[in-house]
This record gives structure tokens, sequence and C-alpha cells, in this order.
């Protein structure tokens, strides 16, 4: 082998081992980057799951604000305020003026309360019709033609009110002509002081031929809302259509037999 030929074989060599490093320095170069890429991703991670951390941290102090907030927030509505109570009534600066008041004992299942006011109640001539349960207001001018009538008494008018503030009359008995009243009349008024004084309830004590009267004890009822009318005002209301006064009143013709009932 000449010399040309040497040189020839040793630059090959030479060029394959220049060839074999530099693909080993490509390959050491890849690793590498490999790892500094792997490396760098780890980190990316890491801040990643930092940034969530706090972010959690933060949403769950959010969350504990918000929780916090709800606790101390005061309601709008304080139920102790709205809350109905018995001994409550309402004043809405209004008067009530009633079309029709009823004439009627008190019902034995009714507390009703009786105006202690005297200009509250009157002695009148009234002709009671048991029967059907009705009261007449007479015109003096024709008690000379029915003075007679064996149902025609002189009568007190109470005016009492119910728990619901209703007003109604109800019409009790004085002694006759003679001076004599019976148990019942004598029971009957002496409810009516007591009813001027507390709630009562009067039922009947059939034994005895009187009333039992029942006192609400209770300190938290509420005072009686009276009419506003005057005696006057309620008497008209009462017996707009129970006055008689006229002695050809249909009432008065059928106690006469004059005509059918």
């Amino acid at each position: 082998m000449n010399d040309s030929e040497k040189r020839s074989l040793d630059d090959l060599a030479n060029g394959e081992q220049s060839e074999t490093k530099l693909v080993h320095n490509c390959t050491a170069t890849s690793i590498k980057g490999a790892k500094m890429a792997n490396n760098k991703k780890g980190s990316l991670d890491d801040l990643a799951n930092g940034e969530k951390s706090e972010t959690n941290e933060a949403q769950d102090s959010v969350n504990a604000g918000t929780n916090n907030a709800k606790q101390l927030k005061k309601p709008k509505i304080d139920l102790e305020r709205v809350r109905a109570r018995a001994d409550q009534s309402i004043d809405l600066g209004v008067t009530t003026e009633y079309t029709v008041i009823p004439i009627r004992n008190p019902k034995p299942d009714e507390f009703f309360r009786c105006m202690s006011d005297e200009d509250y109640s009157m002695d009148t001539y009234i002709l009671s019709l048991k029967t059907e349960n009705e009261w007449y207001l007479i015109d003096p001018d024709i008690l000379p033609e029915i003075q007679l009538e064996s149902q025609l008494r002189v009568m007190t008018l109470y005016v009492c009110v119910t728990m619901n503030s209703t007003p109604f009359v109800t019409c009790i008995p004085q002694p006759d002509e003679m001076g004599k009243i019976n148990s019942w009349h004598t029971s009957g008024h002496r409810t009516m002081e007591e009813a001027k004084l507390c709630w009562v309830r009067r039922q009947a004590d059939i034994a005895n031929g009187a009333y039992v009267i029942t006192k609400a004890m209770n300190a938290k009822l509420p005072d009686p809302k009276w009419p506003t009318m005057t005696l006057s005002e309620i008497i008209d209301r009462a017996f707009d259509k129970y006055y008689i006064n006229d002695i050809q009143d249909p009432v008065l013709q059928r106690l006469r037999g004059e005509m059918m009932s």
C-alpha cells in the first residue's frame, strides 16, 4: 500500500470517528434537552399546582366569609314584632256604624260586657212576644189602648257588646205594679251589673230558677270596644222594625184576634 492509499484510509477513519462523535454529541444534547424539558414541565406543574392550591384556599376563604356573613346577617322580619297577640287591638282611626243592632238575650256560650254609662240604659214599655222571641217598643200615645195586655211590661234596656265588639240590646223586666219580680229577672239584672265590671257569661240554672254567672278572669282579655253611637241612635236601629205607634199595627191586630198570624 502506497502512502496515498494509507492517507485515504486514515482520512476515512477520521471521518467516521467524527461522525460517531457528532452523533454521540447530538444524542447527548437530545437527552439533555429532554431532561431540561422534563424539568421545565415539572416546574410548570408545580407552579400550576401551587396556583391551584392558592385558588382553592382563596375560594375556601370566600366561602367561609359568605357563611359567616349569612350567620351574621340580621333577618329582615322580626317574628316577635309580627306575632299576633290576644291583647293586641288595632285602631284604624275609623268609626264603625251598625245598620242593624239585634234585640236578644245573651247566648249561654258567649262572653259579653254591658255599658256602665247610665246614658246607655233606660226603662221603657216593651211588648214581649215570647213565642216569636220578639220585643216591641210601645209609643206612649197608644198605651191606654193596650195597658191591659199581659205581655206589656216596663223593662230596662241594656246595651251590650260581644268579644268581637258586636253590640246588641237586651230587655229585662222591672217589678210589676204590685212590686213583684221573678227570680229570673232579678238574676238577669244582677248579671248586667256584673257585666259592667268584667266579661261575663250567663247560663240558666233551671233547678234554682236563676242564672249562673261565669266571670272571665284572664287579665289579658282586651277591653270592650264600645259603639260610638248614642243611645238614641242605637235604639233607633235596634227597634227600627219593632216600634209600635199605631193601634192598628198588625202585631196588635193579631193579639186582638183581628187577623191571622
